[in-house]
């Protein structure tokens, strides 16, 4: 099995730094690990470079130029460079378990995609979460009880509906597809044309996602009890611009109930304009 790592980034290298930390010390290795520019001001050649020296993974850079936010399209750049069966999507800001991968592979099967449901951490959790913290998997020294208590409450939400929605059709997705902790098949991602590029700016393509894979018979499910991810705390990316998609969302809603789940706009768009850096 396959596995491709993809991290859409947009500035903030020193979050990105942190999250590869605990890429590099998982248990079962990625096959790769892409990282999906979206135009970044700061020097994020530079940074693929040097991590090329540090990452005991082959690691990849996709670079788009910046014209306004598109997240959708930075991870289908992604996965047109990618190799794997399974594409596992992470955002810079989050740090992973070292048996977050295992658990993933071990769990993964037809008819399922992943999500998992990050700790948010304050910002004084988030400077306490250092290097050696993070090589040592010494997290838990930073979390507090109500925090775990509230992931493993997500958790058994998530299990409930993931089992209402999987053997009784009760639901619309199972666990909710999120995307900067989500797995998907590649098999069920092309299937449906991977994320929706009409979706810019912010708000919306991720729970398009979801309702296309449920569309396909594919249901969420979330896998994290023990081994669990963490937000790292930084200033909004952006304010909540989920208006700007709202029309779009509704039009795509009817047609999807309509089993028109591949978008059109999608992982087989020209992409001409993407750099590549091995």
């Amino acid at each position: 099995m396959r596995i491709s790592l993809i991290i859409p980034a947009f500035n903030r290298l020193h979050l990105l730094e942190k999250c590869l930390l605990s890429v590099y010390k998982q248990v079962l290795p990625p096959t790769e690990i892409i990282l999906s520019d979206d135009g970044s001001t700061e020097d994020i050649v530079g940074f693929h470079k040097a991590q090329k020296q540090l990452s005991p993974y082959p690691i990849k850079l996709v670079r788009q130029q910046h014209e306004g936010f598109r997240l959708a399209r930075i991870r289908n750049n992604a996965v047109s460079a990618a190799r794997g069966d399974l594409l596992v999507f992470l955002d810079q800001d989050i740090i992973i378990p070292p048996l977050y991968l295992d658990d993933i592979a071990t769990q993964m099967k037809p008819g399922i995609f992943i999500s998992s449901f990050p700790v948010r951490l304050s910002e004084a959790q988030s400077e306490a979460l250092d290097r050696r913290a993070i090589e040592s998997y010494n997290f838990k020294q930073v979390l507090l009880p109500r925090q775990v208590k509230k992931i493993h409450r997500q958790y058994r939400e998530d299990y409930l509906s993931y089992l209402l929605c999987k053997y009784l059709g009760v639901g619309n997705h199972g666990a909710k597809l999120r995307g900067g902790v989500a797995t998907i098949s590649r098999e069920d991602y092309v299937k449906v044309n991977g994320y929706d590029e009409n979706f810019q700016w912010w708000g919306g393509e991720d729970d398009d996602m979801g309702r296309r894979l449920l569309a396909i018979g594919t249901v969420g499910k979330n896998i994290s009890y023990h081994h669990f991810t963490l937000h790292l705390y930084h200033e909004p990316f952006h304010q909540n611009n989920r208006k700007h998609n709202s029309g779009y969302i509704s039009k795509r809603k009817k047609e999807i109930d309509r089993l028109n789940y591949r978008c059109a706009a999608g992982l087989d768009s020209e992409r001409a304009d993407i750099e590549v850096f091995d």
